[in-house]
């Protein structure tokens, strides 16, 4: 952090010495994802790029950012899409409940559409639901669908759910391939437009106000969009908190839960959501001492006398996976995974084979590859170090690369809350060492939903209690300067 207080204090010493602490703050304040700091101060300087809008105060790229997105929103839910579709043969699915219709009927007649709900309230089957509708509607030209979400996998789960028509053009990728984006660039101002009638996007949640800015304004006029997400996930790394006030303001909300093997599951969900913690005492078990010797247990065997089955393998790593907050330290997932590792490597003898699931770290648009494209490694043990580089990695896709050729990738036996956004598992396992009190309600509940049949969460009750007791919700303007836009 030294660094960073560094140019905190930098940037304030240009304001003079009564505005200082003003600004340090409110670099801070944009360091945890806040587009804008709310304060009753009155602060004048032309010395430096802020922008006060009321009781708001911008660091100016913040600004340019949510005007963006506002000036967007305020185009597409004031213009209508276009007239593709034949209103009399529209018809929607009668297996659809109450608002899982109304979502489909507003997409017929709405360029923007948000769609919000917990896990298992059905967001990936209204989007395949809603397809057939149209394409039922359809007129003489094909219809352009686009599918993306911020990984791979996400947008491949969701274009699962549609299903192959005459006439149905479909093509799913990640966010940042569907708009172009390269690191450390803005494409916001080149007017690039995304050549589809239908966009749809997932896990909407995960986006920040930079990729929300680049996404809206590539929507082109008379298309339609629709944004599926959970708004009470963990708000993006990069910030914005966007996608949770347009749930508020715009959205539908799903909350019958359609997972009817395990309520039990979705009651965790739903105590978590709405705060209650008495219900996860029960299902709270003490951290053992040896952590990486219990995960190690639960993991199960990872070494294998003949070479397994890629199939078995991605099954098999699906089925469970152990989930913490904590990225650094040493109990934090990186030092988890390294532990794993070496533990794998003392046990195994020249000619075995080993796996271990990884993510993708980086983008490189050239391999198709992006970050949080998911895999598998698997290699013959030739003695010495595990990792070398040379083994081979196994995408979600179904293409395989030597590790060395990834443009960036983590060993992911263990994750951490931010990296299993988007990802699902029959079972998940919570771990909350010390230091997880510094985290939020959402990161919790984003932990736990992504487990679809099992959860166990392993930590004290004092954790426990203090990331219930505390909200991550970022701060931005654009409740307040929405109301001057006449919503649907």
């Amino acid at each position: 952090m030294e660094a960073l207080d560094t140019l905190d204090r930098f940037f304030a010493e240009q304001m003079g010495p009564s505005s200082q602490p003003f600004y340090r703050r409110l670099m801070a304040h944009s360091r945890k994802g806040h587009l804008c700091m709310r304060s009753g101060e009155d602060i004048v300087s032309e010395k430096m790029d802020v922008i006060r809008d009321k009781n708001r105060y911008y660091l100016h790229r913040n600004w340019v950012l949510e005007t963006t997105i506002l000036q967007q929103l305020q185009r597409l839910l004031q213009s209508a899409p276009k007239e593709i579709f034949e209103r009399s043969a529209f018809s929607v699915p009668s297996q659809l409940h109450e608002k899982q219709a109304e979502a489909v009927r507003r997409v017929l007649t709405q360029s923007l559409t948000v769609v919000s709900g917990g896990p298992g309230t059905g967001k990936t089957y209204t989007a395949g639901q809603l397809v057939q509708a149209l394409m039922m509607a359809l007129g003489s030209t094909p219809l352009r669908v686009k599918i993306a979400a911020p990984t791979g996998k996400a947008a491949d789960r969701l274009a699962q759910a549609i299903v192959p028509m005459e006439r149905l053009q479909v093509e799913a990728m990640t966010l940042h391939r569907l708009l172009g984006l390269q690191p450390g660039r803005c494409r916001l101002f080149e007017e690039r437009r995304i050549d589809a009638d239908l966009i749809l996007i997932d896990e909407a949640s995960m986006i920040d106000a930079s990729l929300f800015a680049h996404l809206l304004s590539a929507v082109p006029n008379g298309a339609r969009i629709v944004l599926f997400g959970d708004a009470d996930q963990l708000p993006p790394i990069d910030g914005g908190g966007i996608f949770a006030d347009l749930a508020e303001m715009l959205s539908i909300r799903l909350e019958i839960c359609h997972r009817t093997q395990d309520a039990s599951v979705h009651n965790i969900y739903e105590a978590v959501r709405k705060g209650h913690v008495n219900p996860l005492y029960n299902l709270l078990e003490p951290l053992p001492q040896d952590l990486i010797g219990w995960i190690e247990s639960i993991l199960g065997n990872l070494a294998f006398s003949e070479k397994p089955a890629m199939a078995d393998l991605i099954e098999r790593f699906d089925r469970l996976r152990v989930i913490c907050p904590l990225r650094k330290g040493p109990l934090g997932i990186d030092a988890i995974n390294r532990a794993l590792l070496h533990r794998l490597q003392k046990r195994l003898v020249p000619g075995q084979w080993w796996a271990a699931p990884i993510l993708v770290t980086n983008n490189d648009a050239s391999l198709q590859l992006y970050n949080g494209t998911s895999g598998v490694v698997l290699a013959q043990y030739r003695g010495g170090a595990l990792v070398r580089g040379f083994e081979e990695a196994f995408i979600s896709d179904g293409r395989s690369f030597p590790l060395f050729q990834l443009p960036g990738y983590e060993i992911a036996l263990a994750l951490s809350v931010h990296k299993s956004q988007g990802s699902e598992f029959d079972q998940v396992v919570c771990c909350l060492p010390q230091g997880s009190e510094e985290f939020a309600r959402e990161a919790l509940y984003t932990a736990l939903t992504r487990a679809k049949k099992k959860i166990r969460l392993a930590g004290d009750q004092t954790t426990l209690d203090a990331m219930m007791n505390t909200r991550s919700r970022q701060e931005n303007g654009l409740r307040e300067r929405m109301e001057k836009i006449t919503l649907p």
